[in-house]
């Protein structure tokens, strides 16, 4: 199997160091600099990146971009900056290869490389994604290390396989490459906070306290910005969020560290490191639903304290740890269970912490006019076995819904935004959201197909 791959700074020719242990991969390492290309095929060595190691002899580099064209698999190792000036797709790739992006970064609007790259081949919805938490240097020194494989088919996962096997690189995996994606940002929005913290207190109960935190804020914006939160726990969440945070060859940790011993300018916007990490920051701000602006208070504080220029921080633990648990309550009949039900729950249960739902008896139905597939009992044990229903109470008339609000201390009511503004008078108890609904399914719509 020919393999390639784009970019020979630190972890390009980390992964090649690894992949080149399997003697049944033909390697090849592309680098733009003539220079560093003659030192790798002559010198067996990348002394910019690594002055005190040999490279294995199996790997070979080169600058001629037709022969990333020729590779059966290509991993893309560049900063995400460069992604757009340097991979402009075609023909960069083939179309039969199988590209994998090792690159972390996400674009404008919330497009991830992936998206963009899918967007911007003939990949066949060939382009996968590989992260995790892995230090380039670690990996030049043989050590074992995880990463999370995000793919669309088993043919991708069993060709990965083959090229890892029998080297120290081994994947967990997951279909949801825009979570593994998202992850890559996420963890060091995260790191730089972790960072502050330890510098400011040295002291693991307040450095886990706010790791918690993090952890679920991360989660929070993870599920919100269109990602899975199982993958939450896999290399590239837990275990990159981990390494990131909590270990000093982290760059954003350590740029916290900066920051949480004062020594932060804001000049340093120069630097591209910290760019990165304050533009990660600003984008994940602005992308992040307005509705959960109240449950990130660690991103709110860094966006503020970044785009106000600050050159010290304070950390209030009341502001940033202390919340009141957040009661959801919608109501709805949900007949014939669909994946537009499915959706609009789970984002009701992502805007608080108890997702309360009033399901129309059999009852109120008849006097609505209304005729079910689905008895009530049925239909209530359907919404109880979903994760994101808390609890299920009868819909019984019209006007139960303020004497449902108070009996259940909510503070958030949410409806399809096809009864935008009906429900405003109960503004005067709390919070009403009109969320805009699936498109393209109804269970109007199934019955109908059902009918014919």
């Amino acid at each position: 199997m020919k393999i390639c791959i784009v970019g020979a700074g630190s972890f390009g020719t980390a992964i090649a160091s690894q992949l080149a242990s399997n003697k049944l991969n033909d390697l090849i390492l592309f680098s733009r600099n003539e220079d560093q290309v003659l030192e790798i095929n002559e010198s067996n060595s990348n002394v910019k990146y690594y002055p005190n190691i040999i490279l294995n002899k199996n790997i070979k580099a080169t600058s001629d971009r037709s022969q990333i064209a020729k590779a059966d698999v290509v991993f893309i190792a560049i900063p995400s900056v460069e992604i757009k000036n340097i991979v402009n797709v075609e023909p960069f790739f083939s179309d039969k290869a199988l590209i994998v992006n090792l690159s972390k970064g996400i674009f404008d609007g919330g497009e991830t490389i992936v998206e963009y790259l899918n967007k911007n081949s003939k990949s066949n919805n060939n382009i996968i994604t590989m992260k995790g938490g892995t230090f380039a240097e670690e990996m030049m020194n043989n050590s074992p290390s995880l990463f999370t494989l995000g793919f669309n088919t088993i043919e991708q996962y069993h060709t990965i396989k083959r090229i890892i096997d029998g080297t120290n690189v081994y994947i967990d995996y997951t279909s949801d490459i825009r979570g593994v994606e998202l992850l890559s940002v996420l963890k060091n929005i995260y790191a730089i906070f972790i960072g502050i913290t330890d510098a400011k207190y040295n002291a693991a109960n307040t450095r886990f306290m706010l790791l918690t935190k993090a952890f679920s804020e991360i989660r929070l914006l993870l599920v919100a910005l269109g990602g899975n939160q199982d993958t939450l726990f896999l290399s590239a969440g837990y275990g990159d969020v981990g390494l990131t945070s909590l270990n000093d060859l982290s760059r954003n940790r350590t740029l916290g560290l900066l920051i949480g011993k004062g020594f932060y300018n804001p000049e340093y916007l120069s630097n591209t490191v910290v760019l990165e990490g304050v533009n990660a920051i600003k984008m994940i701000y602005k992308l992040r639903p307005k509705s959960i602006k109240d449950r990130t208070p660690l991103l709110n504080k860094l966006f503020s304290f970044f785009e106000n220029k600050e050159q010290n921080i304070t950390i209030d633990f009341e502001a940033l740890i202390s919340k009141q648990l957040k009661v959801v309550l919608t109501y709805g009949t949900f007949d014939l269970l669909h994946y537009g039900h499915l959706e609009i729950l789970r984002r009701c249960k992502s805007l608080g912490d108890k997702l309360i739902v009033g399901l129309s008896s059999d009852e109120f139905n008849k006097v609505k006019g209304k005729a079910c597939v689905i008895p009530f009992d049925k239909r209530k044990e359907f919404l109880e076995s979903l994760e994101y229903v808390d609890m299920v109470i009868p819909e019984n008339d019209w006007n139960q819904k303020v004497k449902d609000i108070k009996n259940n201390n909510v503070d958030l009511f949410v409806m399809g935004n096809d009864w935008e503004n009906k429900f405003d008078d109960l503004k005067e108890y709390c919070e009403v959201i009109y969320l805009e609904r699936t498109k393209g399914i109804s269970t109007t719509k199934l019955k109908s197909i059902l009918e014919q």
